[in-house]
């Protein structure tokens, strides 16, 4: 696992990394634009003036201040789908430098992959508000943010690459044949997401570590017609 991460980090000069990068920056500025105009009209028409001024002050401060830590909190997650929209682009590189002669990958639809980043982002999203209460209890929280998004983030990632080469049903023997260290990839890039500044080059080099980690354990195959577990 340390190995993939390494030559990931590795190829972080690469051009088709920084592209993937600027544009997911650009779309998720875009993205928390459009949020924060939303929750701009949606305050201004639905929470209501009160006689006392100091109230109406404590209520927009801790508005703003959700907004704020929803932000911080959400701004990786949201990252990490957007960069989803564009990984062939990084996976394409990787195998191009790393794995020349193995077959080439089919491509991805651009429409599936935008439905894919939103259906994870919804499900981080949703799994995450499920669990927001156990998130005010101290060391707990920590836990259960790092087992949960460990895991969805785990086996996207594992899916978004394998799936290149493999049917839906090879791709989920594929992850569970190798659950244990996806699952531990997972929560290191669950960590590195809640690091700021690295947490906006971690989406690549998660994706980038996992078409490694998928190379190792798989091995070369043939779009899904052979397996080679090693």
């Amino acid at each position: 696992m340390f190995s993939a991460i390494n030559m990931a980090i590795g190829q972080l000069g690469d051009p088709a990394f920084r592209s993937v990068l600027i544009k997911a920056l650009a779309l998720a500025v875009g993205v928390f634009l459009i949020l924060g105009v939303g929750v701009t009209v949606a305050f201004s028409s639905y929470v209501p003036n009160f006689q006392w001024e100091w109230v109406n002050t404590v209520v927009s401060f801790l508005t703003g201040l959700g907004f704020v830590l929803g932000g911080f909190f959400l701004f990786p997650l949201v990252i990490s789908a957007l960069i989803g929209i564009f990984l062939d682009d990084i996976s394409d590189a990787v195998e191009a430098k790393h794995y020349p002669d193995d077959d080439a990958a089919r491509d991805i639809p651009l429409l599936s992959s935008i439905w894919d980043a939103v259906k994870f982002l919804g499900v981080v999203i949703l799994c995450n508000l499920v669990v927001l209460p156990l998130y005010f209890i101290p060391v707990i929280n920590l836990f259960v943010y790092y087992l949960l998004n460990g895991y969805l983030i785990s086996r996207e990632y594992f899916q978004m690459v394998a799936i290149r080469h493999h049917d839906i049903d090879d791709v989920t023997r594929l992850r569970k044949t190798n659950r244990s260290e996806i699952y531990m990839m997972g929560i290191v890039v669950a960590f590195c997401l809640t690091i700021p500044i690295v947490n906006l080059i971690t989406p690549i080099v998660a994706t980038a570590a996992m078409v490694h980690l998928y190379k190792k354990r798989v091995g070369s195959v043939s779009r899904g017609r052979n397996i080679v577990s090693q």
